[in-house]
């Protein structure tokens, strides 16, 4: 089968696509064609050698998250044919990746779609963004029916999910983005959308007029008097976290970080909101997967407005 690997941490033109063995599924793990997948910033740092969390020596294959249909299962109540998603998690001892074109995978990191239900192709940028939206509204900031969440940094991948994700809570929401995006969430039923680049931006930052604030991207010290005090304020990534911590602690605000996780029941419910229509993939730019290391260049370059979209399909 053909897999996306680099033999060596640098820029993406390190990613090649080469010819590697298919490894069968084990009791307990089934096998999955690959159809698309998205592109995030850990796919990055994993990469670059920034963050060195991926098994011990190369090659490595790139690649987080993946959309295809089950070929092989020997997982009871998952048949062949089966559509499902899959999020691999930080993984120290192994090297693999979902940039591949069969990916052999445990139960416990797949969410199954609804029986004869085929998702778009364009799903396979939601599972990685999805997940973390979901634990950070459920997890992160929990908000209810009625509260004001204020979500920075939405226009990518977590942040519209989790835009879907609080409007259908029945919560009102208001979003900091760029102007690039600005259409786009209000398109998803945002109340208000600051362009964070205006200084309209700056009345959210100090009016102590939300419940709780979601911070998916951004220098999350210029949110902290976003919120009422004491504030749910949640980052969506623990450097963040910890760069806003000292600032959190002198203004006497409480924040928390979240990440994705892999559970399966995390998985297979976002799966199912796919197929009743309350969340769905919105794509910025799509790339071949052979052109896997241009999508690298591009990622955050020109204004976020959306995920981006890997296609497996080879020439």
């Amino acid at each position: 089968m053909w897999a996306v690997q680099y033999h060596r941490y640098g820029d993406p033109s390190v990613l090649e696509t080469e010819e590697v063995a298919v490894r069968k599924p084990k009791p307990g793990e089934v096998m999955i064609e690959t159809v698309s997948s998205g592109v995030s910033a850990i796919d990055l740092m994993y990469r670059s050698g920034k963050l060195r969390m991926h098994g011990v020596g190369f090659p490595k294959q790139t690649g987080f998250d993946v959309l295809g249909i089950v070929r092989e299962s020997r997982v009871p109540g998952i048949e062949a044919d089966r559509w499902v998603w899959a999020v691999l998690d930080v993984e120290p001892l192994r090297r693999r990746g979902t940039a591949v074109q069969y990916l052999t995978v445990g139960s416990e990191r797949i969410g199954a779609f609804p029986e004869e239900f085929v998702p778009p192709t364009e799903a396979g940028s939601l599972p990685l963004g999805s997940l973390t939206a979901l634990r950070g509204i459920r997890d992160g900031v929990r908000v209810h029916y009625g509260e004001r969440l204020l979500i920075v940094g939405a226009g990518g991948a977590v942040g519209l999910a989790a835009i879907q994700l609080a409007v259908a809570l029945g919560v009102e929401t208001d979003a900091v983005c760029g102007a690039r995006a600005i259409e786009l969430c209000r398109g998803l039923g945002t109340t208000r959308v600051f362009d964070h680049a205006t200084p309209e931006a700056l009345e959210p930052r100090r009016s102590g007029d939300y419940d709780a604030v979601l911070i998916a991207a951004g220098n999350g010290r210029d949110w902290l008097g976003a919120a009422r005090r004491p504030g749910r304020i949640v980052l969506t990534r623990g450097d963040a976290w910890l760069r806003t911590l000292p600032a959190a602690l002198r203004a006497r605000r409480r924040i928390g970080a979240i990440a994705a996780g892999h559970k399966a029941t995390d998985l297979t419910e976002l799966a199912q909101r796919v197929a009743a229509g309350i969340l769905r993939p919105v794509v910025d730019r799509t790339y071949a997967v052979t052109d896997l290391a241009r999508a690298h260049e591009e990622f955050g370059k020109g204004g976020t407005a959306g995920s981006r979209l890997i296609c497996h399909t080879m020439p």
